[in-house]
């Protein structure tokens, strides 16, 4: 397990002082576009110190490894980093090829974790099959339980809620199933998503979390439409996080 970020006992996301595990792989992935030159700009490190790191001679630890984290993300264009590795060429953004790829969805983790840090965040629960990935990351690196929501029933019905609301476009109701933990009303959940989830289906579960005193802790999708995040009931006060506007 990675000890690259750790939950605190109040529950808030911290960044801990021991995040050499995670900036390491990341500088191995982002040293595949920059030279150590350019990648010197971009941390405030020598070029001799990075070198060490990438070879694994040695690793960047306590304040010196979280201050090395907090300027790659402050100073590389993450989307367009992104784009550019997955192959996106100005079509058509695949998202499998972001959301199944190893190395981003470190950089994609890291990214969210420096987005919510210092928030209650105690579950972690990915609203599509893309997300999964993530959301695992980020469960196992924070030690936040994994909820889940499906189309299909996957696991035993005691474990299981329904989760049913209408489809006004075929004139007929729809069902997921949510599986979490019962009696979790002092919960606060991040919400994953690749994509802008379809609102239907996102205000009913918004509605349902809140009838069973859930709080939504932060919201992020990867891949968020403008014309369709207006029809999402965020409740107030929620932070949003979106890493491409399509």
């Amino acid at each position: 397990m990675s000890k690259a970020f750790r939950k605190s006992s109040s529950m808030l996301i911290n960044l801990s002082t021991d995040t050499e595990s995670i900036i390491v792989d990341i500088l191995k992935v982002i040293k595949i576009k920059y030279d150590y030159r350019t990648l010197s700009k971009i941390t405030g490190f020598p070029v001799s110190t990075l070198t060490r790191y990438v070879t694994g001679k040695t690793a960047p630890r306590g304040a010196k490894a979280e201050r090395l984290l907090r300027n790659i993300l402050s100073n590389i264009n993450l989307p367009a980093f992104i784009a550019e590795y997955s192959g996106f060429n100005g079509g058509r953004l695949d998202l499998t090829r972001i959301m199944l790829n190893p190395n981003l969805v470190k950089i994609i983790g890291a990214y969210v974790l420096e987005e919510f840090a210092g928030m209650k965040i105690t579950s972690i629960m990915p609203l599509d099959i893309l997300s999964l990935p993530l959301a695992s990351y980020l469960s196992i690196t924070t030690s936040r339980p994994l909820y889940l929501v499906s189309p299909s029933p996957i696991s035993s019905p005691d474990h299981l809620t329904p989760l049913v609301f209408s489809d006004e476009d075929r004139d007929d109701a729809r069902a997921y199933w949510l599986l979490l933990e019962k009696n979790c009303n002092k919960e606060s959940v991040l919400l994953l998503s690749s994509k802008t989830p379809e609102p239907r289906f996102f205000n009913s579960l918004i509605e349902f979390l809140m009838n069973e005193k859930i709080e939504v802790g932060g919201f992020f999708v990867v891949a968020a439409k403008e014309n369709i995040l207006s029809d999402l009931r965020v409740p107030p006060g929620i932070k949003r996080s979106y890493l491409f506007m399509i």
